[in-house]
């Protein structure tokens, strides 16, 4: 009887998870390929080359850039592809990083206050993500396995470095912006001092296979890899805090900001599950509808997560 008890109550403490549904849901005509935010702005960048300027408070588009149309290998004219969308850190401009005529990559800068939309860089190298780092420098990686710091005052690179030697997959900054981790094919995270582009750090462990999901929050890194593993670690000791296997491929992984939770798209359904740091299930947020491109906590108890077909803000009760 003691021990019928016993498995009644592991039960209950295995399967006592909250289920959470979407706060805010955003949902639009075209395919979403990248999104940016600040306390104040949403930006949307949609597969027919628009990018959407949302205002949080209202919860209304306050402005739309519209990108020029490329030709493809037919010379049909069709969207740019949009890799990269950041808002500076003083609100007042939107970087774009997008595939120009010929497959080169162009940079544009969009002034919100006089709707000016300006090519600052054109390149033939794969460019494959970029963010402000303060007003006027771009970080930028390279499909190399390369990172570089772009001025934009002087249209110029200020170093290019070699930080591995496989395809990039993504990185992810920390809050100052001052270190990047960068994940590529090999599954092992290289820390990167952004100032000088040297790389400082290689954190290798429990991690076998591309990584396809970072997060960076204070000390710690979260890296989701195609193998189905997900670590968190510890940059200074450089090991392993927590490890476990999701049941489908974690394309989306975030720490809190306190550092006390972690998310991660969990299962084939493509369900977000909320961990603790001792690996405890605390809630299941539902609603997407397909593969989870990103998610981020807005703070300790919200999330922001997007997948191609919608945006959605989760509260955790």
């Amino acid at each position: 009887m003691k021990k019928i008890f016993l498995f009644f109550i592991s039960a209950i403490f295995v399967f006592a998870i909250t289920d959470i549904k979407p706060y805010k849901l955003y949902k639009y005509d075209y395919y979403i390929s990248k999104i940016a935010f600040n306390k104040k702005l949403l930006a949307i960048g949609l597969e027919n080359g628009t990018i959407l300027i949302n205002e949080f408070s209202t919860n209304k588009n306050i402005d739309k850039i519209t990108l020029p149309k490329i030709h493809d290998f037919m010379g049909e004219l069709i969207p740019m592809p949009i890799y990269s969308i950041d808002i500076s850190p003083d609100g007042k401009n939107i970087f774009i990083l997008t595939e120009g005529e010929d497959a080169k990559r162009e940079m544009f800068i969009y002034n919100l206050k006089n709707k000016k939309l300006t090519n600052v860089y054109e390149t033939k190298e794969t460019l494959m993500k970029a963010n402000y780092i303060n007003n006027t420098q771009i970080f930028i990686a390279l499909l190399s396995d390369e990172v570089e710091l772009f001025d934009l005052n002087t249209k110029k690179i200020i170093y290019k470095n070699q930080v591995g030697n496989y395809v990039f997959s993504t990185y992810a900054l920390n809050e100052k912006k001052s270190l990047a981790a960068i994940g590529d094919e090999s599954g092992s995270i290289k820390i990167v001092d952004v100032k000088s582009g040297k790389r400082i750090k290689k954190i290798q462990g429990f991690n076998k296979d591309k990584t396809i999901s970072l997060d960076f929050v204070k000390n710690y890194v979260i890296n989701g890899s195609s193998d189905k593993r997900v670590g968190v670690y510890d940059i200074k000791t450089k090991n392993a805090i927590v490890t476990l296997k999701a049941k489908f491929l974690p394309y989306a992984s975030a720490i809190s900001p306190d550092v006390k939770q972690f998310a991660i798209q969990y299962d084939e359904k493509y369900n977000i599950k909320v961990f603790d740091m001792n690996k405890k299930p605390l809630f299941l947020l539902k609603g997407h509808k397909m593969p989870l491109s990103d998610m981020k906590y807005l703070n300790k108890n919200t999330i922001i997560s997007y997948s191609p077909s919608e945006i959605i803000i989760w509260k955790e009760k």
